[in-house]
């Protein structure tokens, strides 16, 4: 029997990820979409991305569009002119290459974006340019950072932690903190999921992910901007007890908890469309749910089993299921089926060993009387659920 025994179900999607496209100039070596240089001929068409954009104005979910590249679309601004006019939030993570000028970057501006994500994982020209397979990428996002300083853009920087970038996360946490605050509002760090190309990269041991956790949690006392993490879900529960050991109040744990996001995000307060229109539960979690060509958002992220699955951590297997944390964390469902084929599996990558709840019944006395009592209620307070 869990402590916690009321889940953290959104009853719309909160975010809403399209890949507008899998063309990009960049080779990295962690892409999630397989990008390639051109467009292709099966991506959904103007007529069909305005569809979506009227699901997400139904669900009132807030847009990314994201790629490859959404800048070798040559109706983006078409389609985030339309996102203005049907009041829809949106965000846009242009890929940092020559397309991303400042004339561009100011019309996206001008077209009503409230967020631009830009991706940095090397603090350097050798780490950032190798990593992304093509020499100038630094460069090109430095610039973008300080054409969105200029613009007074609000910026999410991602960061892709593997086993060759872990070592550059504190580089570019003291490049971002000196020179780039403003404009980044947030910095993500993104554990890695091997699929697409990122099938062949390293993930960290567990003890250089305590060790990064230990210095995320440190600076996040202190940073300009929010620090947080996706695909990491255990970061939570690592979070929650250091700040047990500090002696915070329940109500203080308790109001970070909910801004963290609890439980399983994907499929639940996150949906993914992908380029083709297939409808997914994220990004990193290519199980299609049906296509946007035929179906409704509304409709199948309200019904489709594979999200109730996903929402009902009691059902996950091995020591995601029986964990006492599990509707804090749940672990990466995303992971769990890249490295096994099914997404109810334990994530392989949990650092935690038994030591890690002792103080498990100290836990249970602070979250008892979680106040939560409506599976269905519609969290509030959280624009941008973490996984």
């Amino acid at each position: 029997m869990h402590s916690l025994e009321k889940r953290f179900i959104y009853s719309k999607p909160i975010n809403v990820y399209f890949e507008s496209t899998v063309a990009c100039d960049l080779t990295c070596k962690h892409c999630r979409a397989n990008a390639i240089p051109r467009r292709s001929p099966i991506e959904i068409n103007t007529e069909e991305a305005k569809k979506l954009l009227r699901d997400i104005k139904e669900l009132g979910s807030h847009l990314i569009v994201s790629g490859g590249d959404p800048l070798k679309r040559e109706d983006l601004f078409e389609i985030l002119l339309y996102a203005r006019q049907e009041r829809i939030p949106v965000s846009v993570t242009p890929t940092t290459s020559p397309l991303a000028t400042y004339e561009t970057i100011k019309v996206i501006k001008e077209l009503g974006i409230n967020t631009l994500g830009i991706s940095l994982d090397g603090a350097t020209k050798e780490s950032q340019d190798g990593f992304r397979g093509v020499e100038g990428t630094f460069k090109n996002s430095i610039n973008v950072l300080n054409y969105a300083r200029d613009l007074d853009i609000p910026v999410q920087v991602n960061t892709t932690c593997t086993a060759e970038t872990i070592k550059e996360i504190r580089g570019i946490y003291n490049l971002l903190t000196r020179k780039f605050s403003p404009p980044v509002k947030r910095w993500s760090i993104f554990l890695l999921v091997p699929t697409g190309r990122g099938k062949d990269l390293r993930m960290p041991t567990s003890e250089e992910l305590l060790s990064l956790f230990d210095f995320l949690y440190r600076e996040s006392k202190k940073a300009p901007f929010r620090i947080t993490t996706t695909q990491a879900l255990f970061y939570r529960v690592y979070f929650m007890m250091r700040e047990m050991k500090n002696n915070k109040t329940r109500e203080e744990i308790l109001s970070r908890g909910r801004s963290m996001g609890w439980g399983v995000r994907d499929g639940n307060g996150v949906l993914f469309v992908s380029h083709k229109g297939e409808i997914y539960p994220s990004g990193f979690l290519p199980i299609s749910l049906g296509n946007i060509r035929d179906k409704n958002l509304a409709e199948v992220y309200g019904k489709h089993k594979i999200l109730k699955a996903l929402r009902k951590p009691e059902i996950f297997k091995g020591r995601c299921g029986t964990c006492s944390f599990n509707l804090i964390c749940g672990g990466s469902r995303a992971r769990a089926y890249a490295l096994t084929g099914d997404f109810l599996e334990s994530d392989p990558l949990c650092p935690f060993d038994k030591k890690i709840f002792n103080n498990y019944l100290l836990f249970q006395d602070i979250l008892k009387n979680n106040s939560t009592d409506n599976e269905k209620k519609d969290i509030k307070g959280n624009k941008n659920p973490q996984g």
